[in-house]
C-alpha cells in the first residue's frame, strides 16, 4: 500500500478549521483564511497573512481519500462532453469500418482487424488518460498503423481471450469430436458452440468463466500499462495487483462485473438498433451502445492507477500526492488588473491623489530617494497603472537599499505586473528574487521567480543570471 500521511491538522489560529498550508518562515499551519494569494506577472504564489512568509501547500497521498468517493466521477465519464466526443468519434470509425466490411465476405477481415485496433487503442488511451487525472484525455494518435492500431488490437484481443482460455478449454473438452471443416466453423462461431446444452449445463464451465471475468479487469489494467500479453496474463502479477490495491480491489472488481453485465444488455439492445430502417445512423448508434460500458470500464481502470499507481509500479510516488484540502483556495486572492474598474475623468476628490502621483513621479525623476519612498508608502493603494514601470523599479531598488523589504517587494511586484513585456519586468523580477531569497530568507519563493524568469524571458541577461542561481537538475 502507498505510504499514508497524517490526517489534516487544525489551523494554528483557527482550531476548528483544517490546515492546508504551512508557512516556511513561522512554520504555522494555516487554513484558507490565514493565507493570501499574490501575483507577480502571470505567476501566483501564496503567503502567510501574519508574517508574509511563503506558504507551501500540504500534500497527502490520493489513497487517503476513499476510492468509492471518486467512483461516480469515473463512471460518468462517457456522459461528459469529452467522453461523448470520444464515444461518438470512435463509434463513427467503427461504423464506417463495419459498412466497408459488408458485401464480399473475404474482404471483411481487414475492416474487422482495423476496427479491433481502433477500439482497443481508444480503450487503452482512456485508461492512461484517466490515470493522469486528465478531464479531457487525448485519444490515440493513429500515426503508426502498427504501434497505434495493430499492437493495441492484438494486446486487447489476446488478454480478453486469454483470461477465458480455461473456460474455453473446458467447453472444447465437453463438445463431441468433429471433422476438420467443422472444427474451423466452431472456431469462427464460438458463441454458437458455447450455446450447446452440454456446455451450457456444465457448472464447472461456468465457474471457470466467472473466474475469467474476475481476472479480466486486472489483466486489462496491466495491458494498459504497455505490458505484454504474457505478462498481463501472469496470475502472479494479478495477485500482486490485488495485494497492492488492498481493499479497493474488491470494490473495483465488483463494479467491473456490473459494467460487464450492463455491456451484455447493451450489446443485445445494439443488435436491435442495428436493424432499424435508418441507413448508417442505426449502425453508428449500435456501435456507440456497445462502446458505452467499455469506456466507463476504461475510466474505472484509470481511476485505480490514479489512486494506486505507485503501488502498482506505474507512477512515481510524488505524482500521487494532492493538496490536503483538495481544490479549496485561499480566501484572499489578488484583483486582476483586467478586472480593475476603469477610472473616469478625475473629479475634485481625485485631485489630491493626482497631485501626489505627479509629485512622486517628479521625486523619482530627481532621484530624491527619501521623498519618493515617503510618497510611495503613503500611496500604497494608488492605482498602479498611473505610475511608470521604471518608477516602481526605482522604488523597489531604493527600498531594498534602505532595508524596507516589504515595500521593496510590493514595488518590484508592481514593476513586473503592470508591464510584463517591458524590459523593466525581468530586471524587477531578478531584484525581487534576490530580496526574497537573500533578505527575507524565502529561498523557495526566490527559486520559483528565477524559474519563471528563465521560462518567460529566455535569451536575456536576466534569464542567464537566473539560470546560474538555480540548483542543478537532479
Amino acid at each position: 500500500m502507498a505510504p499514508s500521511l497524517p490526517a489534516p491538522s487544525p489551523c494554528a489560529r483557527h482550531p476548528d478549521a483544517a490546515a492546508g498550508w504551512r508557512c516556511e518562515h513561522c512554520e504555522a499551519l494555516l487554513c484558507p483564511a490565514c493565507v493570501e494569494t499574490r501575483r507577480t506577472g502571470t505567476v501566483e504564489y501564496t503567503v502567510c497573512v501574519r508574517c508574509e512568509g511563503t506558504a507551501n501547500v500540504l500534500l497527502r497521498h490520493r489513497s487517503q481519500r476513499a476510492l468509492r468517493t471518486r467512483l461516480t466521477g469515473a463512471l460518468r465519464f462517457p456522459f461528459t462532453v469529452p467522453g461523448l466526443q470520444t464515444l461518438l468519434a470512435v463509434s463513427l470509425m467503427l461504423a464506417v469500418l463495419r459498412m466497408l466490411g459488408m458485401g464480399v465476405r473475404i474482404l471483411v477481415v481487414l475492416p474487422m482487424a482495423l476496427g479491433l485496433g481502433v477500439f482497443w487503442s481508444a480503450f487503452f488511451a482512456l485508461v492512461r488518460g484517466a490515470a493522469r487525472g486528465d478531464a479531457d484525455p487525448e485519444g490515440p494518435g493513429f500515426t503508426s498503423i502498427v504501434q497505434d492500431n495493430i499492437v493495441p488490437g492484438l494486446r486487447g484481443l489476446g488478454v480478453t481471450v486469454g483470461v477465458f482460455v480455461p473456460a474455453l478449454a473446458r467447453a472444447w473438452h465437453l463438445l463431441p469430436s468433429v471433422s476438420g471443416y467443422e472444427t474451423v466453423g466452431r472456431i469462427m462461431l464460438p458463441l454458437q458452440a458455447l450455446g450447446q446444452p452440454v456446455v451450457w449445463e456444465d457448472p464447472f464451465f461456468w465457474g471457470l468463466a466467472g473466474l475469467g471475468l474476475l481476472w479480466l479487469p486486472w489483466a486489462l489494467l496491466l495491458a494498459a500499462t504497455s505490458q505484454s500479453v504474457f505478462t498481463a496474463l501472469n496470475p502472479l502479477r494479478t495477485l500482486g495487483c490485488l495485494r497492492a490495491v488492498g481493499p479497493d480491489a474488491g470494490l473495483m472488481t465488483g463494479v467491473f462485473v456490473l459494467l460487464a453485465c450492463a455491456h451484455a444488455v447493451m450489446h443485445w439492445g445494439a443488435a436491435w438498433v442495428f436493424y432499424l430502417p435508418v441507413p448508417f445512423v442505426s449502425t453508428w448508434l449500435a456501435e456507440a451502445l456497445t462502446c458505452l460500458a467499455p469506456f466507463a470500464a476504461a475510466s474505472l481502470l484509470g481511476l485505480v492507477l490514479y489512486v494506486h499507481g505507485d503501488a502498482l509500479g506505474y507512477l512515481p510516488a510524488r505524482d500521487l500526492l494532492e493538496p490536503t484540502l483538495g481544490d479549496t483556495a485561499p480566501q484572499r486572492v489578488p484583483v486582476s488588473l483586467l478586472e480593475s474598474p476603469v477610472l473616469e475623468a478625475p473629479g475634485p476628490a481625485d485631485a489630491g491623489v493626482e497631485a501626489k502621483v505627479a509629485e512622486l513621479g517628479a521625486a523619482v525623476e530627481a532621484r530624491d530617494v527619501a521623498k519618493a519612498l515617503a510618497l510611495y508608502g503613503a500611496l500604497h493603494v494608488l492605482p498602479r497603472l498611473k505610475l511608470l514601470p521604471s518608477h516602481h523599479l526605482f522604488i523597489g531598488q531604493a527600498a531594498a537599499v534602505e532595508g524596507d523589504f516589504p515595500l521593496s517587494v510590493k514595488a518590484l511586484e508592481a514593476a513586473a505586473d503592470t508591464a510584463p513585456d517591458e524590459p523593466t519586468a525581468p530586471r524587477a523580477l531578478v531584484l525581487l528574487a534576490r530580496v526574497q531569497g537573500e533578505k527575507l530568507g524565502n529561498t523557495v519563493r526566490a527559486e520559483e521567480i528565477y524559474r519563471y524568469i528563465v521560462h518567460r524571458y529566455p535569451d536575456t541577461e536576466a534569464a542567464r543570471f537566473s539560470h546560474a542561481r538555480l540548483p542543478p537538475a537532479a
